[in-house]
């Protein structure tokens, strides 16, 4: 039985998290060694399930006073995980609310605190987890009714504690001053991945991987698959660390299945960002905002560049499949250009070498060779795997290096261990005390003699302790072995496929029966993975196949692993003919017992047979089921994506609003917003700049910019020079920008304190990432400069990223922005200059004031024009300077500059010196009332500042004519630097003069055009007036006629036209 549900989290920050909620059974848990490895677990958990053969609780645990715990032996518990918390707590019956007041919980930790788990291939059913905190360490032992579940539940576990932990180096990171040295970011693009037969890869590998991409994209077999966009919480990456985009890629593909060749489709966005941290490899994909690839560095075996495509790496890594086994695949990857490879190939480097240095110290500082537990450790790897006989001679060289006397006890009670095999379960358990506490005296007697010999004593207890639970548990299964049939009690012995380890002749891994008489069950690794940091130990997983662990005639349980949705359907879609028989009865065949009585037969209930109506019937029930779960499926997606649409909006919009929009401006916003054809519609300049300047609500104001931006494109008579590249936002996005690092490097500087930018490579970051990526390529003059960044913010936080990208096209060409980011930067001088010379006129003093401590603008002024005063200033403020940027254009940039230095002009005056003025500007400034803001952007709607600052800009090309003019008074080389500078600043005005007379010829044509067009419109007047006069004279002459013909006829009419 498994249950999912999304439940409330315990925490606020936790509301809305999905959680996994298994039912099991807890077969029991020991308190263990916080240094208890992957070789020692086996041991342990065998030791906890044996708790459900014996009557009475054996032993202690491998940690002094740890005993099993008899209350949590075999009870119904609820495994409940989550991407922060792991908690385990009691069932007090069906349909029985969990309640903390009235439930137990058993155990809660962190994901990644489960740092082990195993998985016996011969006890599908149950599993082990290592659970590691800082003061206690235990190994809890589970069993779930459906064995299929227990790989999904181990996944689960797996990916919940790697993104804890994930999110605690994070944080951890962030805590600090400095980043940790291995966190850099890359661009680049997945080519594909490719089966390869070894783990070490010849040198054109790569080479080979690209040409065969090539042809397979030549012959149009690639994938064609699209990107879901919609990934679950905890299961949005596999067991090998792949999205399911990747991990289903061309499964349909039979050519390029078979061939273990996987390229990306080139019609969809492949672009990714190549993480290197402290431990791991992650690929995220900006397009979806997921984690694509997530490789830890112990499963990269080799890293590879191309030979002849120098600007494509690679690397291979081992990879997990369908039954147990694994492969080794190696993912392809293409770059800018062949300095980005090496720079990652170093980095790489670098990282392996760091991560192995740091948990070789971590490991040496925790153990030394002396250590008990190290010796445990190291003799449970040694006869790991091994068959019985090797074993035996493995354990009897570990006691050669044993003291005689230390010999002779382990021998003398070997012997009456096996002497004692046919003594009743009582009696055994009862002697095995009682030696166990004469070896717990003599162990306590010798451990005042040497630290020598104290850690001989440990050892020699441990592994007779070990033997005497191996006899033990033995006796227990030939006395219960005619009375429970165990599926795998006829296995043979060389049923496990070749290159699998075996466990050792223990009490949980017996020796291969070389007769009819059965063996107990075997205790083999099938699925083992670690969440501890990498390098840590060579711990593999013994991986086998459930197929090859049974005999021929066998029907075990399948592993076979589906999901929720595949596993309704089932159910529903093939039921069951005998609803009566149990299920897991049901699928086991009519065999003989090969142990113990052989009459003992699993005999199977006879299946009544369905008429063919039936069978229809049930087949048209199931499919109409699966239509209507699909249904809901898609409903329930797109009610979740509009809640994740409504939540991302409001922690867009978090920042406190400046001037509040009264109810009746709202009305009268939505009514222009409303108007059908907008675009092509001109409203009245006076209603619009009232309604901005009494407020823009915050909910509505990024499809208000859109509208300010359409009534100023439709304002404009000549349409400013568009950009010479066309292409699609969507398409370059699938391109790779040589800006890369910079923008990277930008991102966690750009609205630091926002919780939409706050999180690393989130959705706030890829977002704006996407978006200065996209302008770079599409503006490559420009590229990116320091400052686009918190324009492309601003944009973002109150649209998508397609309308973003517009409005950003829209300000720096149109309104022309992009000027001041050019290389040169000169624009950028001619905008400090205005701003004194404003600050000359306006405010005399203190621009003396200024001048006298040698401020000028370009100390305090520059981000204000490079960012729109976003870096600096609160975000409220900020939104409102972009609503009269959008009406006004790039002067409001003067205005508000003019209006916050002048308004805290006695303040700025009472500073003395430079460092106590331009602290004030850069710091006290910012932190406005919202009086004083407000105060700010009404001074800027009243203020008109667009001539003077045309004349500044006149008169600043001007002077510098006048300077070149002067006398020379520098040497030669000078001169010839200042002339090449010059030079160079005239070649610019030459450029953009040249722009003002393309503007202006096309505003000559249109004035022409126009003049045409009037010219011909008034000859066509001309004749329509000659044709009305012709008209005119013909009806006069037609009414002459008709009153000379009423005379004629004595008729007299008069001129009104009444007769006489």
């Amino acid at each position: 039985y498994c249950k999912r549900n999304t439940t409330l989290g315990e925490k606020v920050e936790e509301e809305g998290e999905e959680e996994v909620r298994y039912k099991l059974i807890l077969i029991g848990s020991l308190p263990v060694h916080h240094l208890t490895t992957m070789a020692m677990l086996p041991w342990v958990v065998a030791e906890i399930s044996k708790s459900r053969l014996a009557e009475k609780n054996l032993g202690a645990g491998l940690r002094s006073g740890g005993q099993l715990d008899p209350s949590t032996c075999n009870q119904k518990v609820f495994l409940c995980a989550s991407a922060s918390l792991v908690r385990c707590v009691s069932v007090l019956g069906e349909g029985i609310v969990w309640d903390p007041l009235t439930h137990t919980v058993l155990f809660e930790c962190r994901p990644h605190q489960v740092t082990k788990l195993i998985h016996n291939s011969q006890e599908p059913s149950s599993f082990g987890c290592l659970v590691r905190d800082a003061k206690n360490c235990a190994c809890y032992v589970f069993q779930c009714q459906d064995s299929t579940k227990v790989p999904e539940i181990i996944s689960t576990l797996r990916q919940a504690g790697k993104s804890s932990a994930r999110n605690d180096d994070i944080t951890t990171i962030s805590n600090k001053t400095s980043t940790g040295a291995f966190s850099k970011k890359f661009e680049v693009l997945f080519c594909g991945r490719v089966s390869v037969a070894h783990k070490k890869a010849p040198p054109a590998l790569i080479d080979e991987c690209i040409e065969k991409f090539s042809r397979l994209h030549g012959s149009g077999t690639s994938n064609k698959e699209g990107n879901d966009p919609s990934f679950p919480c905890l299961q949005a990456l596999d067991e090998n660390g792949l999205s399911p985009e990747i991990s289903h890629t061309n499964t349909t593909d039979s050519h390029t299945h078979s061939a273990g060749v996987q390229p990306t489709s080139l019609q969809e966005n492949r672009t990714m960002l190549f993480t290197v941290g402290r431990s791991q490899i992650f690929l995220v994909s900006p397009d979806t905002k997921k984690v694509a690839i997530e490789k830890s560095f112990r499963e990269i075996s080799f890293c590879s560049q191309g030979i002849h495509h120098v600007d494509h790496f690679g690397f291979i890594c081992r990879e997990t499949v369908e039954g147990g086994s694994f492969h080794f695949v190696c993912y392809v990857f293409q770059c800018t250009d062949e300095s980005l490879v090496d720079e990652i190939m170093l980095t790489l480097k670098q990282a392996f070498s760091v991560a192995a240095l740091q948990q070789n110290a971590k490991t040496q500082s925790q153990q030394c060779d002396s250590c008990p537990i190290q010796q445990l450790h190291r003799l449970c790897e040694r006869i790991e795997g091994l068959p019985p006989s090797k074993t035996k001679l493995e354990l009897q060289r570990h006691l050669a290096t044993l003291d005689n006397q230390e010999q002779a006890s382990v021998f003398e009670n070997t012997m009456v261990c096996e002497e004692a095999a046919p003594v009743p379960v009582e009696a055994q358990q009862s002697s095995s005390r009682q030696r166990l506490e004469q070896f717990k005296s003599r162990a306590k007697r010798s451990l005042t003699e040497s630290l020598e010999g104290i850690w001989k004593v440990i050892m020699l207890f441990l592994f007779l302790y070990s033997i005497m639970l191996k006899y033990s548990l033995y006796i227990c299964y030939r006395l219960d072995s005619s009375l429970v049939l165990s599926p795998s009690s006829s296995l043979p012995g060389d049923a496990q496929p070749q290159g699998f380890r075996r466990r050792a002749n223990t009490f949980s891994h017996p020796s291969t029966p070389s007769s009819a008489e059965c063996s107990p069950p075997k205790l083999v690794r099938h699925y083992s993975v670690s969440t501890d940091t990498p390098h840590q130990s060579n711990d593999v997983a013994a991986l086998s196949t459930q197929s090859a662990a049974y005999g021929v005639g066998e029907s075990p349980l399948r592993s076979h692993r589906h999901s929720w949705r595949q596993q309704i359907f089932l159910r529903v879609a093939t039921p069951q003919k005998n609803t009566e028989t149990n299920g897991k009865n049901a699928r086991l065949p009519i065999k003989s017992n090969q142990c113990g009585d052989s009459s003992i037969r699993v005999v199977l209930e006879e299946r009544t047979k369905r008429s063919k109506e039936e069978l229809r019937e049930l087949w048209r029930k199931a499919i109409l089921q699966q239509i209507l779960l699909q249904r809901m499926e898609r409903e329930n997606q797109k009610l979740q994506a509009s809640e994740n649409d409504l939540q991302n909006k409001r922690l867009k919009l978090d920042y406190e609003e400046i001037t509040p929009c009264l109810k009746d401006v709202t009305l009268v916003w939505e009514k222009m917003l409303g108007t059908p054809a907008r675009a092509k519609v001109k409203f009245d300049t006076e209603t619009i700049h009232a309604a901005v300047e009494q407020g823009v609500p915050r909910q509505h104001r990024g499809e208000i910019w859109k509208f300010l931006s359409e009534q100023y494109l439709l304002r404009q008579t000549v349409p400013s020079r568009p950009p010479a590249n066309h292409t699609p936002y969507k398409e370059l996005l699938k391109q790779l920008t040589s800006q890369q690092h910079a923008i990277l490097i930008d991102l966690g500087r750009t609205f630091p304190t926002h919780p939409y930018f706050q999180a690393q490579l989130g959705a706030g970051q890829l977002s704006l990432y996407n978006l200065l990526k996209a302008y770079s390529l599409l503006d490559p003059e420009v590229g990116y400069c320091q400052g686009l960044s918190f324009i492309a913010g601003v944009l973002l936080l109150h649209m998508g990223e397609e309308d973003a990208f517009n409005m950003l096209k829209f300000l720096m060409y149109d309104v022309g922005l992009r000027k001041q980011y050019r290389p040169d930067m000169i624009i950028l001088q001619i905008q400090m200059y205005q701003l004194s010379r404003l600050l000359h006129d306006y405010h005399r003093d203190l621009y003396s004031h200024l001048e006298q401590q040698e401020i000028g603008p370009s100390l305090y002024a520059t981000p204000w024009f490079l960012t729109a005063f976003a870096s600096h200033f609160p975000l409220g403020f900020v939104a409102r300077v972009f609503d009269m940027l959008f009406l006004q254009g790039s002067e409001v940039i003067f205005k508000v500059a003019l209006s916050l230095l002048g308004s805290h002009k006695p303040l700025i005056l009472q500073h003395e010196n430079l460092e106590s003025i331009v602290d004030f500007i850069k710091t006290t400034l910012p932190n406005l009332g919202l009086v004083q803001m407000e105060k700010t952007i009404n001074q800027v709607c009243q203020m008109d500042m667009s001539k003077q600052l045309q004349a500044y800009e006149v008169e600043y090309h001007v002077l510098q004519d006048e300077l070149l003019d002067m006398p020379p008074t520098l040497n030669q080389q000078q001169r010839a630097a200042q002339l090449e500078r010059t030079n160079q600043s005239l070649r610019q005005q030459n450029l953009d003069l040249l722009e003002e007379l393309q503007v202006s010829h096309a505003r000559v044509c249109s004035l022409e055009s126009r003049v045409d067009a009037l010219a011909q419109s008034e000859a066509q007047l001309r004749e329509h007036v000659s044709a009305l006069e012709e008209e005119k004279k013909q009806l006069f002459s037609t009414v002459t006629r008709l009153q000379d013909l009423l005379t004629s006829l004595g008729i007299h009419t008069t001129p009104d036209g009444h007769t006489l």
